[in-house]
């Protein structure tokens, strides 16, 4: 004698066959399109976060806490890896240290050639403490990314979405995203106008015969980033200031960067940098100028 029960359970599983089939092919659908449009491309972080594992909301809230750091060192990723797994895209890639070759030339990454061209310190010659020295760089430069998924059974639209709560758009320009003692610096070159700020009081240029230069009483130097100094990257940089009258600074701006996060290290130490002011008809007056920030590790 046939149960019923039993035959309308081995049709359900028969019918639950096809349609985790179906699933899996979406899925894996899914995974080889995202892998096409991300992988071996290089995404800018709407947040700078530093860390090698950050987990975000669907929405691009982080889990958990998260310090900001440096453009140049924790805004960039080179995607080597994209997987939807456990609800989430997991995404594995190396952090893009960007640097500096001169005022007018791009950013370099430091992981390229180009970058060991233009560092003035080169790590060991010999083969072992070379290979030694990359393993260390390619460790300090991974980063695992988790962003959460809304449902279980994510379609394109989700992902992408979700990719670009946590990632820039195309379309989206990193200049306004990035801290405001970049601002003239990236008018610059793009050939925007200098943004014009409604300073205190006046600002004047020193001028033999009209206005003295003002005198610094206390520059203490910038310490190096830790990336820095792995990589042996050292070098000049300028920024501008302005030197009010009563001997402080204001309004700094990068000139000449360095990147590689010693530009934000320059920017924190000629902050609290002191002067005897510039002093115009006998009165204390406020200056613009600019001076040449010098990192040397030895």
């Amino acid at each position: 004698m046939k149960h019923p029960g039993n035959t309308s359970l081995f049709a359900a599983l028969l019918l639950l066959v096809p349609l985790q089939t179906s699933l899996a092919r979406a899925g894996d659908e899914l995974e080889e399109q995202l892998k096409a449009e991300y992988v071996g491309k290089v995404l800018t972080f709407r947040h700078f976060y530093k860390g090698d594992h950050l987990a975000f909301q669907a929405d691009g809230s982080l889990i958990g806490l998260g310090e900001v750091g440096p453009w140049t060192l924790d805004s960039q990723v080179s995607i080597n890896s994209v997987e939807v797994r456990d609800r989430a895209l997991q995404i594995h890639g190396r952090r893009v240290w960007l640097v500096f070759g001169s005022k007018t030339k791009p950013l370099f990454d430091a992981g390229t050639k180009p970058y060991r061209d233009v560092m003035d310190a080169l790590p060991p010659s010999n083969a072992a403490d070379r290979e030694k020295w990359e393993n260390s760089l390619r460790a300090k430069q991974e980063v695992d990314i988790e962003i959460a998924l809304a449902s279980e059974r994510p379609g394109a639209n989700e992902a992408s979405a979700a990719m670009d709560a946590v990632f820039l758009a195309s379309a989206e320009d990193i200049c306004d995203f990035v801290p405001d003692f970049w601002r003239d610096y990236f008018d610059q070159i793009e050939g925007r106008p200098r943004m014009v700020r409604r300073p205190r009081e006046p600002i004047y240029s020193a001028r033999p015969g009209e206005v003295s230069p003002p005198h610094a009483t206390y520059t203490p130097e910038p310490t190096f980033s830790e990336e820095a100094r792995l990589t042996k990257y050292q070098g000049p940089m300028v920024v501008a200031l302005v030197a009010n009258s009563s001997g402080t600074v204001e309004d700094v701006q990068i000139v000449s960067p360095l990147g590689m996060g010693l530009d934000e290290r320059a920017i924190a130490s000629v902050s609290t940098w002191k002067f005897d002011p510039a002093m115009k008809n006998g009165k204390p007056v406020a200056v613009r100028l600019e001076v040449e920030v010098e990192f040397h590790l030895y």
